[in-house]
């Protein structure tokens, strides 16, 4: 099962694509409950991401005894969407509005650093000129240029 969930987890970059992901769990589950006469699997094409739809067909296709039972297969979502609210989440606050190159970059640096797969939560801010303002686990770090302006303003209005 694990390796199902991995499979979603790499796609998963920012809090947005989490938040995505997460809709598409929901989704699922409330079709699975419909009791529509189908499969998993017809009763979810089209209706939510191919991806998802993919990794749970992989899913299904692994086990012995497929998931053919709703209350399985809402276990199986559950446990899904209880992982993927686990991965811990970086706030970022930057300067500007990185494309998808860039947010991939910050968040595989992250990554390594931390040695963890994480949520990249960013934030633009404007005010803070350049660098970035990090919170992870409740700690702040501020490398904004802003702090260094103001560092330097007061440093030259206390020598005067």
């Amino acid at each position: 099962m694990r390796e199902f969930f991995l499979e979603i987890e790499k796609r998963i970059t920012t809090k947005e694509d989490l938040i995505f992901y997460l809709q598409q769990i929901d989704l699922a589950a409330e079709l699975v409950l419909k009791g529509i006469k189908k499969n998993t699997i017809q009763k979810l094409k089209g209706k939510i991401s191919k991806e998802l739809v993919d990794i749970l067909a992989k899913s299904e296709k692994r086990k012995e005894e497929k998931l053919k039972i709703s209350e399985q297969q809402i276990f199986f979502l559950e446990l899904l969407k209880e992982h993927l609210l686990s991965l811990p989440q970086v706030k970022m606050e930057i300067a500007f509005s990185p494309d998808d190159k860039t947010i991939l970059k910050i968040s595989h640096w992250l990554e390594k650093e931390l040695a963890k797969k994480i949520i990249l939560d960013l934030k633009v801010n404007s005010r803070i000129v350049g660098g970035a303002i990090v919170e992870y686990k409740g700690k702040l770090i501020d490398f904004s240029l802003v702090k260094e302006i103001k560092k330097m303003k007061l440093k030259t209005s206390q020598e005067k």
